[in-house]
């Protein structure tokens, strides 16, 4: 599983192999067509600019057919040459002429803008934006400042992107999410912030305040998830306060929810800020699953999510699965789509891929602001700050070096400075393009060659944000700069060996060339299943919002982070506008009062496609004000061949007190057709029949019937596959009137067609590696286990016959690239016969569910063997040296709507050999923990985590009170069923969101009306109809009633009804049997334990525990109904110790250890672990007792699972047996 990161900052990367190439083919130019013709758009590639800059004009006033032409060349008082500009003139109306567009130049300008102004046909400009000398093209016009809002909020308002979504104008409205919670699962939030209420002095406010009056730290500062970063540390350490050290939080939190210099959309909300991040580094799952229950437990409206993992574009990953169940709960879920825009097609990740959750991609804001230092002539230059460097300085100068001319390959510095150039670079700054290599190896170089710093200028049209993160860390300040900028400084500093720039506190802004189009990094859909992902979009390239107080307080950034809390926002102000809106009609409204916007690399060919753009730019305004609503918001078709036609209907609700007609209109968006990390745009789209209008009662809803057939690409050059496709159909009431849309889309090919496992190619296609392939470690830097998890791994591949010794670093390593997401992956491995091909079976290694695809073309991902394989209870056992063949067997990802059988792909190694040396023989086992902020969450992520949904019965007991509860853990235990927590007179949020994800058919209440009252009962009616109560009017006769669930037993298990460790100890044994267990007073048999013994009548009955929990006198009085074994220690811990190797066999797969202090956990553990073959264990919780560590060497188990948290369980405890090697 991979580990989730800051949507703002870079995602963990897959294991790289023998090499990794992302393909970055340059946009072709356009075909001229009709409408009614299919045009290749250009190919699809990582970070696509176009010229052609309008997306950003919507609803402006513009000058029909005029455009603005800007040159490559520097204006005049850039330094630029008035010989060059002519020359430039020349070429463009040369070219222009040559490609027989009619072209009339009605402005020149050279000395603050090198450009033209010209009137031309607006079909004609892609042709225009070819010429080597256009830099970009802008329509002419006026576009208005949004106006400030009325209230006490005088201050810029997250820049201009709350005026690209209505957000302005609703709060004219007077909506500004007054009253509404706003749960921010991220990074902490910096309450000490004044935009957050605080007194603007770090470390001056104690939590909670008013304005961030909810949260936890689930982590700790030092937490970090990732191990191939040297600071891993994956132990989790909680405290009460949620205050921010790594900054991606406040920002995200800055932008739903500031109210002072920068205001945010929903600036009187109150935040709740939930802490699943370190200083540094990445998150799991299971913590996020603790920040969601916690953000239900506080009662949050909206949650928003600026997390993912991408690639991992399945809603049943653990995260988006927990979305859903936060979502089927109530509140309104928003999270990001991803940042992987640039690695094709099926990029988003989870959880914004959820069902439930509302997806947001990203939008580049019109306009940047962001800090400035000044240029030689004091004017400022805007600039981003790359992560995770040094943060720039604020004062004092500095000499900025250029050494080749901007534009070429050498300005790009891929390659190290030479000692001539280090020696000048040495104390100085330096100037390097984008492009060719990552940001980290341009600004390593740098530091490498003596730079005090280094400034990146982007290589196209627009801001950039760059992440610099990698291996070894960059230990200088890092800038990113506009390409207009950068490339005027480079000319300068190359005309006069270098130009001095000053730092300042100032900031500056600048028009966005790339403003109102799809940030380059946004994510594609579809998901793996083909479902159209994202649901919308919002402002999130270069938004300015607050930052910790302690790194300048403020920062422009960009990412589908800096999306998702605008349109958490929004949800927010539209709940205060309609109280009563559910979850879905929140998403709906968003959905149909959204505009769209034009396709990125260019916005005058068609609008971007639907899997990007979902149904577009958010409008809160409409939203809140809209009379119509249109369910589904996105009509998703599936798999669709080429050539089918679907039947579709959409209701439509009016929402007001008169009738009203609409007129229906349909626009087609542009299409994609090829495979994750190869594919092209194409102007094609689907034939689409639906009413010219549709009449909706007043407060009523009519249908509105449409038929999709699929377009095709059959026949055009190349052969592509036909296309993933989709558009809008308007509903608009009159003339004047707004447009509310309903987006659809489909997918006219076969997915059982995508190749998953695919070969290494070069750039022209040809095969320079199959796979998957056997391989070995040739270097790492960083391992876990035997997994190498170094993203600069490098392989080798190795013939038949190679000898492993299974050291560290030599054991079988499976390079495998996922073309496509997979369904899932199975290895079985083979004794080899003689010659080399597969003899007998000998037992499944693994079998893994939902698996992401590669990042990019030609990454791979290693998979190493230990040598084991899986039993008959769950334990895994080593196979002998000797030699072997492993087959892999990879089953595809279906449609949806596809009920066919998936296809698999398999692969089969050549013979190998396993030949133990004594390093590899150690045998220690992997221990892991499972906690919860509180006992109700820690018994939720065992059910959540070891039970999949639909499990036919739930267990509810007290959490508090123990006796009721204990005899039903052998009754979840032989039923397979989980066993969650409830407070006596309420569901905790925890024990909600589990009911929601597990949606059990059957829900059994374990005690009486006073442990576990009526009206839990009710809550429980919820979430399914089959609801009972097993109960007695005492502990004695509430295990005899659990009891009656058994017809007969051979086995029945006495424990203590008087204390809870025997009998806890006793239920995953007894469930493993299938036995009941009984409760008994110390020194005799309660009556309703004899009439079940008598019903029962089994053949031995298990007396659990010494002499001083159970008498003697109880074992002779069991004995008069059957033979009686007495399992029993001096004290609790020699008990279990006693149960657990009476009842499991060595080796266990895993055995989960418990407080034996409290008996919540343990009372959870039990079904997980009977589940898995294993004994639940007891341990002081400093120390763990000999007869713990006993049964623990008598089992060899595998897995240790500690569960609770450091409180029950301390962490010398964790870190002593991780040490562990067994004798």
């Amino acid at each position: 599983m991979s580990s989730p990161t800051p949507r703002g900052s870079t995602p963990r990367r897959a294991l790289s192999g023998v090499a990794v190439v992302a393909l970055t083919g340059a946009m072709l130019a356009p075909l001229a067509a009709s409408a009614d013709d299919d045009a290749y758009l250009g190919a699809g590639s990582p970070a696509p600019e176009s010229k052609i800059q309008d997306g950003g004009l919507t609803g402006a006033d513009l000058v029909p057919n005029s455009y603005f032409v800007q040159l490559a060349a520097p204006a005049t008082t850039e330094g630029g040459s008035p010989r060059v500009i002519q020359s430039q003139r020349e070429q463009f109306l040369a070219h222009a002429q040559s490609a027989g567009v009619s072209v009339e130049v009605t402005s020149e300008y050279d000395t603050l803008w090198n450009g033209l102004a010209v009137t031309a046909d607006a079909g004609s400009l892609t042709s225009l934006a070819t010429s080597s000398v256009v830099e970009a093209i802008f329509p002419i016009g006026l576009i208005e400042a949004p106006e400030r809002p009325s209230g006490g909020h005088h201050a810029p308002q997250m820049h201009s992107a709350v005026g690209m979504t209505g957000v302005d104008r609703a709060h004219e409205l007077g909506y500004t999410g007054e009253g509404l919670r706003i749960g921010i699962i991220d990074t902490g939030v910096d309450y000490d912030h004044p935009d957050f209420g605080g007194g603007g002095t770090p470390d001056g406010d104690t939590f909670p305040t008013e304005r961030v009056a909810y949260g936890y730290d689930f982590v700790g500062d030092s937490f970090n998830a990732a191990p191939s970063d040297p600071a891993y540390q994956p132990i989790p350490m909680p405290d009460e306060d949620p205050d921010d050290c790594q900054g991606h939080g406040t920002h995200v939190a800055g932008i739903s929810s500031a109210g002072g210099e920068v205001v945010g959309v929903a600036p009187d909300s109150i935040i709740g800020a939930y802490r699943v991040f370190g200083c540094a580094g990445s998150t799991t799952a299971e913590i996020m699953l603790h920040a969601m229950e916690k953000s239900l437990e506080d009662d949050m409206d909206v949650v928003n999510l600026s997390i993912g993992s991408a690639f991992s574009s399945w809603a049943e990953y653990p995260t988006a699965r927990a979305t859903d169940a936060l979502a089927r709960e109530g509140v309104v879920v928003v999270a990001s789509i991803g940042n992987s825009g640039a690695n094709g097609l099926y990029s988003g990740g989870a959880p914004g891929v959820g069902r439930d959750t509302i997806g947001v991609g990203s939008v580049d804001n019109v306009s940047v602001r962001s800090n400035a230092f000044l240029d030689e002539d004091g004017e400022p230059v805007p600039y981003t700050t790359s992560t995770p460097a040094p943060t720039p300085p604020t004062e004092g100068t500095a000499q900025l070096l250029a050494f080749a001319e901007p534009g070429t390959t050498a300005a790009q510095h891929c390659e190290p400075f030479s000692e001539e150039e280090a020696a000048q670079i040495e104390g100085n700054w330096v100037l390097i393009q984008r492009g060719e290599c990552t940001f980290h190896s341009k600004a390593l170089n740098g530091q490498n060659a003596g730079a005090a710093g280094v400034v990146i200028y982007n290589n196209a049209a627009g801001a950039l944000n760059a992440s610099v993160a990698g291996d070894p860390p960059i230990t200088v300040p890092v800038m990113g700069v506009m390409q207009q900028d950068g490339s005027r400084l480079a000319t300068e500093a190359l005309a006069s060996d270098g130009v001095t720039i000053t730092f300042t506190d100032e900031q500056a802004e600048a028009p966005n060339p790339s403003g109102g189009l799809m940030s380059s990094f946004s994510s594609f859909g579809t998901t793996a299943d083909l479902m159209f992902k994202p649901d919308v979009s919002a402002p999130g390239g270069s938004i300015y919002a607050p930052y910790p107080l302690e790194d300048g307080g403020y920062a422009t950034l960009s990412g589908t982070s800096m999306a998702a809390p605008h349109a958490a926002g929004a949800a927010a102000l539209l709940l205060e506008a309609h109280p009563d809106l559910s979850v879905e009609d929140v998403k709906l409204r968003l959905q149909n009062s959204s505009t769209q916007v034009g396709l990125s690399i260019a916005p005058t060919a068609g609008l971007e496609v639907v899997h990007r753009q979902g149904s577009g730019l958010i409008q809160v305004d409409r939203a809140i004000e809209a009379d119509v609503t249109a369910e589904p918001g996105l009509v998703q078709l599936g798999q669709q061949l080429a050539g089918e036609t679907s039947t579709n209907t959409v209701t439509v609700h009016n929402h007001t007190g008169e009738e009203i007609t609409y007129t229906v209109t349909h626009e087609g968006a542009v299409s994609t057709s090829g495979t994750a990390n190869v594919f092209g745009y194409w102007l094609v789209e689907a034939d689409v029949e639906h009413p010219e209008s549709v009449t909706v009662p007043a407060n009523g809803s009519a249908e509105l019937t449409f038929d999709v057939t699929s377009p095709s690409l059959e026949g055009e050059e190349g052969d592509p596959m036909d296309p993933t496709f989709g558009g809008y159909l308007h509903l608009t009431e009159g003339e004047d009137s707004p447009a509310y849309s309903i987006a659809y889309g489909g997918s006219a090919f076969d997915l059982q067609d995508i190749e998953v496992l695919a070969d290494m190619i070069d750039g022209d296609g040809n095969v320079t590696q199959e796979l998957p392939a056997l391989v070995t470690v040739e270097s790492c830097a960083f391992w876990s286990g035997i997994d190498c998890v170094d993203p600069n791994v490098v392989y080798t591949p190795v013939d038949e016959d190679y000898v492993f010794t299974m050291a560290q670093g030599e054991h079988p390593v499976f390079a495998i690239h996922f073309e496509h997401q997979a369904r899932n992956m199975t290895w079985e491995v083979f004794a080899a016969n003689e010659d080399g091909t597969a003899g007998e079976s000998l037992g499944t290694v693994s079998s893994v569910d939902y698996l992401a695809r590669s990042s990019t073309r030609n990454a791979i991902t290693g998979y190493a063997w230990d040598g084991m394989v899986m039993t008959d209870n769950g334990a895994r056992e080593r196979l002998p040296s000797g030699d072997y063949v492993m087959q892999i067997d990879v089953t595809k990802a279906s449609a949806w709507n596809d009920d066919r059988e998936p296809g698999v792909e398999s692969y089969t190694s050549p013979a190998f050999t396993i030949d133990w040396s004594d390093e590899g023989l150690v045998d220690s086992p992997v221990v892991t923990r499972v906690e919860g902020h509180d006992r109700y969450a820690t018994a939720a992520e065992l059910a959540v985590t070891r039970f999949e949904p639909g499990v036919q019965t739930v267990f509810i007991a007290n959490g508090l009170n123990f006796p009721d509860a204990v005899a039903g853990g052998a009754l979840a235990v032989a039923e397979e069923g989980p066993v969650l927590l409830t407070r006596a007179d309420e569901l905790p949020g925890s024990t909600r969101m589990a009911l929601r994800d597990l949606a059990p058919d059957r829900i059994v209440v374990l005690g009486g009306d006073t442990v576990v009252t009526d009206d839990v009962m009710e809550e429980l009616a919820d979430y399914t109809d089959d609801v009972d109560r097993v109960a007695g009017h005492d502990r004695y006769r509430t295990a005899a009633a659990i009891s009656q669930e058994w017809e007969s037993s051979d086995i029945v298990l006495i424990a203590s009804g008087m204390d809870f460790p025997d009998a806890l100890s006793a239920a995953a044994a007894a469930g493993v049997e299938g036995a009941p267990v009984l409760l008994t007073r110390q020194h005799g048999l309660p009556g309703a334990t004899m009439n079940e013994l008598e019903r029962l009548d089994p053949s031995t009955i298990y007396v659990i525990g010494g002499e001083t929990a159970v008498s003697q006198t109880v074992a002779e009085q069991a004995g008069g109904y059957a033979d009686v074994v007495r399992l029993g220690g001096l004290d609790r811990y020699r008990t279990a110790s006693t149960v657990a190797q009476e009842f499991f066999s060595s080796p266990t797969a895993e055995a989960f250890l418990a407080t034996g202090r409290d008996f919540p956990d343990a009372l959870a553990a039990a079904p997980a672990a009977a589940l898995n073959g294993g004994p639940v264990l007891l341990t002081r919780p400093d120390s763990v007792p000999a007869a713990t560590m006993t049964a623990l060497d008598a089992l060899r188990a595998q897995a240790i699972t500690l569960v609770g948290g450091f409180d029950a369980i301390a962490l010398q405890v964790q870190e002593g047996l991780g040490e562990y090697v067994y004798e």
